[in-house]
């Protein structure tokens, strides 16, 4: 076969199999394959919540450290200002985190930002995670994404999660666990939440929409399983470009609106595997502490101040036990009053 000839049916096996692919990709968006559903519910529930607010307010944003994390009830007591929790999960990336706040943040509000510290230094947003739980239960992410964008999503689904999705899309309609797996309306979601609380006993799910208060908090948290963590602070910090570029575009655009934004540290476990006192721990928190001065974003404290004795973690070494986020909204609490818009703070 000529040099020509090769390269020609080459050419055409790799436009077959990308057309094979984003077929698969589009026939597949919205497939009940397996995923974090009560995070669809739980965004759901806080988006009401937070709806709700018409006066300036506090909002808590970030991963499960800060969903399991922080006391949004204490913060409203002692602060005097309305404050609900629309932290979810670690693995969504910052795009999604700062999409989903502009929706609901107005001129005047304040926002807590207490994310991991693996989002810092995240270089692929388009985790196999993530994408899954797009393409499943949140298709409006993807189609909100511009076009540059979407190619690289495409193009980061593996094909054998096309294939799975594309056999749930098939099997759909079928009862069991694929029945199982349809969305429920938002109504009907709300309308859950707003029976459940009202209860006065029962312990919901951990993993579960029910499991959040008024405020968008966790109740119930899982039992100590942690294990040693370093949390990506013994590795040397990787400063990468797209997510500092979205940290950047959105303290602009709380700048350009006068919404204040803090950041907490997330909590970290005492344990073997983190020393606070090693070089490459000591730098890795420097370089970051020095980019997020740089795009004009205050730090409550230091990183060291929020770490704490392994029994106040839960069933992660991001979550934490209801004593432990007392300890940690105490010590947010500390710094916050600080700040001009806690006036009714230094009256407690």
């Amino acid at each position: 076969m000529s040099p020509f000839k090769y390269l020609a049916n080459a050419a055409i096996t790799a436009l077959l199999l990308g057309l094979v692919h984003l077929s698969l990709f589009f026939y597949q968006l919205g497939a009940p394959v397996q995923a974090e559903y009560w995070l669809y519910e739980s965004a759901i529930v806080k988006h009401n919540l937070i709806a709700a607010i018409k006066e300036p307010k506090l909002v808590i944003l970030g991963g499960s450290n800060a969903l399991f994390g922080i006391d949004s009830t204490l913060l409203e007591h002692v602060l005097g200002i309305p404050t609900i929790n629309l932290a979810l999960h670690a693995g969504l990336s910052s795009k999604y985190l700062f999409q989903e706040a502009r929706q609901f943040l107005q001129p005047h509000d304040h926002v807590l930002l207490a994310i991991e510290y693996s989002r810092y230094t995240q270089l692929n947003p388009y985790t196999l995670w993530f994408t899954n739980q797009m393409m499943t239960w949140d298709t409006a992410f993807f189609w909100k994404l511009p076009t540059l964008e979407k190619i690289r999503f495409i193009l980061s689904v593996p094909m054998h999660r096309l294939i799975a999705g594309a056999i749930a899309q098939v099997f759909r309609e079928r009862e069991g666990i694929l029945g199982q797996r349809r969305l429920s309306s938002p109504e009907q979601v709300i309308q859950r939440h707003a029976e459940h609380v009202l209860k006065i006993s029962g312990t919901p799910i951990i993993y579960s929409a029910l499991n959040l208060d008024r405020h968008g908090d966790v109740v119930a948290s899982g039992n100590s399983l942690v294990e040693n963590e370093d949390y990506g602070l013994t590795k040397p910090f990787v400063y990468s470009g797209r997510v500092w570029d979205e940290f950047r575009r959105f303290a602009k655009y709380c700048r350009d609106r006068d919404i204040s934004v803090y950041i907490a540290w997330p909590p970290v476990m005492k344990n073997i595997a983190l020393d606070f006192d090693s070089e490459t721990v000591q730098t890795h928190l420097q370089n970051l502490t020095t980019r997020l001065h740089a795009i004009q974003l205050q730090t409550l404290g230091l990183p060291l101040e929020y770490q704490y004795d392994r029994e106040l973690f839960s069933d992660t070494a991001s979550h934490l036990t209801p004593m432990g986020r007392s300890i940690r909204t105490h010590a947010l609490l500390r710094q916050l009053k600080q700040y001009p818009f806690a006036s009714l703070a230094s009256q407690q």
